[in-house]
């Protein structure tokens, strides 16, 4: 839109390319699905609704682990291709013409089929077999008889990662019926030391520019490195048969994840919002608005969520819900029930009881800040008491030892382990008792001290 005097034009072809730009869901939006359907019509709207997920510094870091662990998988494959361009037609043909050699490894291949597209971290085609491999900065330990399970089946903890190379392979088995598809996770090994002092250093965080960052291998690794690798394969095709047969609960009853896949993918291509009910995960819900955010015009999800299931007003978002209550197992019951606010909770909820050990037990404890959530009473509370009795078994002069870590997925040094702990700073005080502080020691030196 320009404004000229009194009247305005639009530009059309911008209008056409917005109401063109494909709505595919990806392996990322599927995920997000996973976690609450309802989110797929919040994603990709940063200007209408607040996601602290594009924000999250802890996330962010954590991706950075990845980025370098992504890039020391395509180390393994020389011959590998990488497939760089974000344009979607451009990824898939770039991906097409590399595939229709007999054999090929492309890095981040861009598969489609229908509504459904994917960029897998590595695709390797030997003639008509594929083999698809989903790196992960997650660590495992291979010498173990079944490390992704537990005696009940697949270990919940590694079920997101599944679901995700499930996802891809039926993409990519769907775009390409002739061929054999095998689904892998490749993952650090924790049960290998790193060949090598510096392979860390060999894979720099970098800024990729539009906000995205990334990681670039600065030098070649030794043929020792590569001889000894730190990262391993791990076939799924079982695990993700298994999920295929398992039901999911939707809001639409019990289906199977292909159906589930299109469900997710025909709501978010017509840009339709999946009423979800209120539950537990809704408490890690991304698309929280701040009071700055509204100030600034952005709609919390999490609000139009809990207004239409609830009726609530604005107004009432301001008091504690269930979702507060510290380590409450019960939460989900009470909102299966209908009951959101804090105030809803009655004693036969909590059943305080003492544990036997100093101090309130778990349950005293739950009991007593829903007591004062409803006395509207925000005063900090100290057991005193307890508290002074534990001073009385305090030995002077105490000493305070602060250490700095870090768990790096590539090792920084020769023999250490994937994630191995290494403290890189520490600062040593004493407290005498009179109340006294003295600054023992540190590493590394104070310059002054040098």
């Amino acid at each position: 839109r320009r404004e000229t005097g009194t009247s305005f034009w639009i530009s059309v072809p911008d209008l056409r390319t917005m109401s063109l730009m494909p709505r595919f869901l990806t392996k990322s939006r599927f995920k997000l699905g996973l976690e609450c359907p309802t989110k797929l019509y919040y994603t990709k709207k940063e200007e209408v609704y607040a996601d602290s997920g594009l924000t999250d510094p802890f996330l962010a870091a954590l991706a950075e682990g990845g980025f370098q662990v992504g890039e020391l998988a395509k180390s393994y494959f020389p011959e590998g291709h990488d497939i760089e361009t974000l344009d979607y037609d451009e990824s898939l043909e770039q991906t097409d013409a590399l595939l229709r050699k007999d054999e090929a490894t492309v890095f981040e291949a861009a598969v489609k089929h229908e509504n459904l597209f994917i960029r897998v971290d590595v695709l390797k085609k030997t003639g008509t077999r594929l083999d698809l491999i989903e790196v992960k900065a997650k660590s495992i330990d291979p010498t173990e008889a079944a490390p992704l399970e537990t005696r009940n089946g697949i270990d919940s903890r590694w079920k997101p990662y599944l679901y995700d190379v499930a996802f891809q392979k039926l993409v990519v088995a769907a775009a390409f019926p002739q061929c054999e598809v095998r689904a892998y996770l490749m993952l650090v090994d924790k049960s290998v030391v790193c060949p090598t002092d510096g392979l860390h250093q060999k894979f720099a965080i970098v800024d990729e520019g539009n906000g995205r960052r990334g990681a670039r291998q600065t030098s070649d690794l030794t043929d020792e490195e590569l001889g000894n690798p730190i990262l391993t394969r791990v076939n799924v095709d079982r695990h993700c048969e298994q999920l295929l047969d398992e039901a999911i609960e939707t809001t639409e009853g019990p289906t199977r994840l292909e159906e589930h896949i299109k469900w997710l993918a025909g709501h978010y291509e017509r840009d339709e919002k999946i009423v979800s009910r209120p539950s537990t995960t809704c408490a890690q819900c991304q698309f929280r608005a701040s009071t700055e955010d509204e100030e600034q015009g952005k709609r919390s999800g999490f609000k139009e969520c809990w207004k239409a299931a609830f009726d609530w007003s604005d107004k009432e978002f301001d008091q504690p819900t269930v979702l507060d209550v510290w380590n409450y197992r019960g939460k989900a019951a009470l909102l299966d029930e209908g009951r959101a606010r804090i105030s809803e909770v009655v004693e036969e909820d909590i059943n305080p009881r003492p544990d036997g050990k100093p101090g309130m037990s778990r349950s005293e404890r739950q009991w007593f800040q829903i007591q004062k959530a409803a006395t509207n009473d925000s005063d900090a509370y100290i057991d005193r008491e307890g508290l002074k009795r534990e001073m009385r078994k305090w030995k002077f002069p105490l000493h305070f030892i602060d250490f700095e870590t870090a768990t790096p997925a590539i090792p920084l040094n020769r023999g250490r382990r994937p994630y191995e702990t290494i403290a890189f700073q520490f600062s040593h005080h004493i407290v005498d008792e009179n109340g006294g502080v003295r600054h023992v020691d540190e590493y590394p030196p104070h310059p002054e001290a040098r």
